[in-house]
């Protein structure tokens, strides 16, 4: 493979060890990664790599990089090459979700959606494909409205403890792609959190399409003639670049400023540390993991569908919540996570085929207990 292609293959061989499954997975996944290695994709492949190492599966990851119609291209490369995988795990960024389900129809693969999955209307189209149904494994998708009512939350708790005397706090909004549903739904658990507020003002709600550069542009240029006391941020890249367009305007974010970001960020986390951010949700990036730890319990088990999830054949969502990561908890997780080393997660304790366990447990509690000491 030359160097320069626009996607990177990672071949992840499971060797059997310490934290391994009682017996051989024997199975493949291709995960289409509509990003690359850096930021938050990248942190996605990660923990899907370390999961797969504790869990046996040999794991192909294709990225698209972000470049238009490449998933699409990627999967025909794919499906060209031949020996196909068991499972392809797929996104629907940009709405590409359709078209991507539709080119397997008919293939000895089946499918499951990670994070961006489809719409009601969307799934109606795939499903009208003969067959289809029972290709669909399931969709497994963070819980972006609670994340974004909570931050909400934090966020006024913050403001408050620092501008007391306000009779009314000035807050501003900061949201992502209004094209994707993980911005849409932050957004709306947002407005409900600050519904619930009295003596508030939003200001405005302006998206910056996950674009830090222009989330310190258009900060920089409201902030200059517009008194704000807290900024609900979409994720921590845009909390950050609104951080430092305030601090340029001789605001100090933590002390004039209140500001929440969303991703578990390394620089996001020490922000947190440092009381420039008043919290950091997410825990998200493991749905990597989370979609390895799913399709090993569904290629183990006799009943399969209900393995995963309530539901018929496709229809299954894990809709699982995520962690705050505020200054009471931070020193724990930056001590235990902070190096991004997933490696150290014994990923086998999530399994329900393994553990015997009921239920999943995503919680950002059950991942610091498998990283061990």
């Amino acid at each position: 493979m030359t160097a320069g292609r626009y996607f990177i293959f990672v071949l992840v061989l499971a060797i059997a060890g310490f934290g391994s499954p009682a017996f051989s997975s024997g199975f493949k996944i291709t995960f289409i990664n509509p990003g690359g290695d850096g930021s938050f994709w990248g942190e996605v492949s990660k923990t899907m790599a370390a999961a797969a190492g504790d869990l046996d599966i040999d794991l192909e990851i294709l990225n698209a990089n972000r470049r238009p119609y490449a998933m699409e291209k990627l999967l025909q490369e794919r499906l060209d090459r031949g020996d196909l995988p068991d499972y392809f795990v797929l996104v629907n960024e940009l709405q590409e979700g359709t078209r991507l389900a539709k080119m397997l129809r008919q293939k000895p693969v089946k499918i499951l959606f990670l994070l961006n999955t489809l719409s009601a209307y969307q799934m109606q189209v795939v499903l009208q494909e003969p067959g289809i149904e029972n290709q669909l494994v399931a969709s497994i998708i963070p819980d972006n409205e609670t994340a974004g009512y909570e931050m909400a939350k934090s966020l006024i708790s913050a403001a408050r403890s620092l501008h007391s005397a306000s009779p009314v706090l000035r807050v501003l909004a900061l949201t992502g792609d209004e094209s994707t549903p993980a911005a849409l739904d932050r957004e709306q658990g947002m407005l409900r959190g600050l519904a619930e507020e009295d003596n508030l003002e939003l200001l405005r709600a302006i998206p910056v399409e996950w674009s830090s550069a222009l989330a310190y542009a258009r900060a920089k240029n409201y902030l200059a003639r517009t008194t704000v006391d807290a900024i609900w941020a979409a994720n921590d890249d845009i909390a950050l670049a609104a951080g430092k367009a305030a601090a340029e305007l001789g605001l100090v974010p933590g002390k004039d400023i209140a500001l929440v970001g969303l991703n578990w960020s390394r620089p996001g986390m020490y922000a947190v540390s440092t009381g420039a951010l008043a919290m950091s949700h997410g825990g998200h990036f493991f749905a990597g993991a989370w979609a390895a730890v799913m399709l090993y319990d569904f290629h183990h088990s006799s009943s399969q569908y209900s393995a995963i999830a309530p539901g018929k054949a496709g229809s299954a969502v894990v809709n699982f919540k995520m962690s705050a990561i505020t200054p009471e908890n931070v020193g724990k997780y930056l001590e235990k996570l902070g190096d991004g080393d997933w490696s150290k997660i014994d990923f086998a304790q999530f399994s329900k085929v393994i553990t015997g366990h009921t239920g999943y447990d995503f919680s950002a509690q059950a991942i610091l207990n498998a990283a061990g000491n």
